[in-house]
């Protein structure tokens, strides 16, 4: 199960499109498609671009004055009107409504307006609701290809938690319950046969057994992704401090996109841990938690 995850999950990777090299450009930004909300299950007609669309996913809650008002803002957002799509859907979220296409439509806004490193977060959030979607993983590439910081996000990661990352919780289960079950059926067959059916159902146990234990850390680390505290650079600098008060001088600058890891909050301030290992203080103010 876990070996089957990681194929599906690296080949999610590799349907990616390769982000080009230097700044995003005006035509780049308005280029992103619109997840619509026709509620057929399929991608929509794509935009005048000719650029795919990502597939359609109403907002939960499915109530029709939400769905008039998801449809009016990627309306907005066609027409060019960044920032009132990016108002329109972030009133959606507001309201308690939430769904991987309206953080990655809401991200498209964000990158139209010009803000790249709330873009970032918003497709993060759409990630954590569903690591399967090729669309959000494509733009934050896109997004994250821009940073000024090279901080080699991610890196730090261990190879269970960058599956468990692209690893949906109904797959993260299975990965668990299938192996279980094998197990006992595997022991209840042992305990029927003798000779060599006997052996080899005990070491068909001994096999469910370990399966189910990668199972279990597979879904322990998406928990534990899910419950991770993370922030996103949204100011164009925000200056990194050895201590929570803002009359320190600055460490080091990180510029807008830059990923870290929150490790304590204290009054206005986020203690923060880079990929490279660094740690610091930033202002709440200066980042974004997806």
């Amino acid at each position: 199960m876990i070996a089957l995850a990681l194929a599906l999950a690296l080949a999610a990777g590799a349907d990616a499109p390769a982000p080009p090299a230097g700044p995003l450009t005006a035509g780049e930004a308005s280029a992103l498609p619109v997840a619509t909300a026709n509620g057929a299950g399929e991608p929509a007609p794509g935009p005048a671009s000719g650029a795919a669309e990502p597939g359609a996913r109403p907002p939960p809650g499915g109530a029709g004055d939400a769905s008039a008002r998801f449809a009016r803002a990627n309306a907005l957002l066609e027409a060019g009107d960044a920032g009132g799509a990016a108002r329109a859907y972030e009133a959606l979220l507001a309201e308690g409504l939430e769904s991987a296409s309206l953080h990655v439509n809401l991200g498209a806004a964000r990158l139209r307006a010009g803000r790249r490193g709330a873009a970032i977060a918003s497709f993060e959030r759409a990630l954590r609701l569903d690591p399967r979607d090729p669309d959000a993983r494509a733009y934050l590439a896109l997004a994250r290809s821009r940073n000024a910081d090279r901080l080699g996000a991610g890196a730090d990661a261990s190879l269970l938690a960058r599956i468990a990352e692209r690893t949906p919780d109904r797959w993260a289960a299975a990965a668990l319950a299938a192996p279980w079950a094998a197990l006992w059926l595997a022991l209840a067959l042992r305990r029927r046969r003798s000779g060599r059916a006997r052996s080899l159902a005990g070491l068909a146990a001994a096999a469910a057994a370990l399966a189910a234990a990668g199972g279990g850390a597979l879904l322990a680390a998406r928990a534990a992704g899910r419950h991770a505290r993370t922030a996103v650079v949204i100011a164009a600098e925000a200056p990194v401090r050895d201590g929570p008060e803002e009359a320190l001088r600055p460490a080091f600058l990180l510029h807008e996109g830059a990923s870290l890891r929150v490790v304590e909050a204290r009054g206005g301030a986020l203690r923060v841990r880079l990929a490279n290992g660094l740690e610091g203080w930033i202002a709440a103010r200066d980042v974004e938690e997806p």
